[in-house]
């Protein structure tokens, strides 16, 4: 952590039989305030999964089916061929959709045929948010409370905090372990005041559409808040808990789309493979912040580390490393 100017860290570790160890070393904030497992951490990317298990969790309710086209029940897009995308599609990164738009007046079009390729996208994970809103007549963040948080035990996640309230959570560093006093949790607070007086939980598309317009940003999903690709808070041994509890979906297991030899996407996270050896992965970057999770699929063993500096990615590598005590071709893909 020192050499790569990281402040704080926690982790978990799942050894495949009993609950998760959690551990913490460091600084939430540089120099202030110590990390504890209690902590809560942002899980950037590793909002994803969580948002995963509950589409896959409303299949197996039979409320969704994976290949029906989402623009049957959430108007996303004109072009035609990008109106085909299905839930199979956003699941594993194969819709075409960028990562993310930042301008007011871009369309939502698939860079090719969807389903025969790998592109990641925050947006198609947004749109599948959407899709189980459409479906449920709930917020995206409640259908995930109902059907993951609370059945996992994630007892300290959620998308954010009510104003007033003051939590344990880990703030953003650069890359030279200074903070960055306008991201993380700032940052979250800022979105949350310019909306209406209600847990973030509950807001609405429209909510989160004049919240973001309230900032003087476009209206796009990644200005609004909750993120649900982005934007969940959590601590490592509630994610640990998350990912034995994903256990009951396989589908998310099974791999939907080649990224190179070894690697691949399943229904939710990243695959690696290498003859009998089979992995699940998933990394998430804010500004600020890197993480990781890999789980050994075949034991159940698992690693989370979680992060509050933008150099987090050398510690987490190392950790995964020393942990599995093996090289990952998953690290090698990630590096810049």
């Amino acid at each position: 952590m020192a050499l790569a100017s990281v402040p704080g860290a926690s982790w978990a570790v799942l050894d495949g039989g009993a609950g998760p160890a959690s551990f913490a070393e460091g600084y939430a904030k540089a120099g202030e305030v110590k990390a504890t497992t209690e902590t809560l951490f942002e899980a950037a990317s590793l909002s994803k999964p969580v948002l995963a298990a509950a589409i896959h969790d409303l299949v197996r309710d039979r409320r969704v089916d994976l290949d029906e086209p989402v623009a049957r029940h959430v108007d996303f897009a004109t072009d035609a061929a990008t109106r085909t995308i299905t839930p199979r599609h956003l699941l594993s990164h194969s819709s075409g959709l960028p990562n993310w738009r930042t301008e007011a007046n871009d369309d939502l079009v698939s860079r090719f045929r969807p389903g025969s390729d790998f592109r990641y996208s925050g947006e198609g994970y947004t749109l599948l948010a959407r899709l189980a809103e459409a479906i449920t007549g709930q917020t995206a963040a409640e259908v995930v409370r109902s059907r993951v948080l609370t059945p996992a035990g994630m007892t300290r996640s959620s998308y954010g905090w009510a104003a007033g309230q003051t939590p344990m959570v880990a703030w953003a560093h650069d890359a030279g372990g200074e903070l960055m006093a306008d991201a993380g949790p700032a940052k979250f607070q800022a979105s949350r005041d310019a909306g209406p007086r209600r847990p973030v939980e509950t807001w609405t598309q429209g909510d989160r559409i004049a919240a973001a317009k309230a900032l003087g940003k476009p209206a796009l999903p990644v200005f609004m808040t909750p993120n649900m690709a982005a934007g969940l808070w959590t601590t490592a041994g509630d994610y640990a808990r998350f990912l034995s509890f994903a256990q009951r979906y396989p589908a998310m297991n099974t791999p939907t789309v080649t990224i190179e030899a070894g690697l691949s996407w399943g229904m939710g996270w990243g695959l690696e493979h290498l003859g009998s050896d089979r992995f699940a992965w998933h990394w998430g970057a804010n500004d600020g912040v890197a993480n990781l999770f890999v789980l050994d699929l075949a034991s159940g063993a698992g690693l989370v580390v979680l992060t509050n500096g933008a150099g987090g990615q050398r510690v987490y590598e190392r950790a995964a490393r020393v942990q599995f005590a093996r090289e990952f071709d998953a690290l090698t893909w990630l590096q810049p």
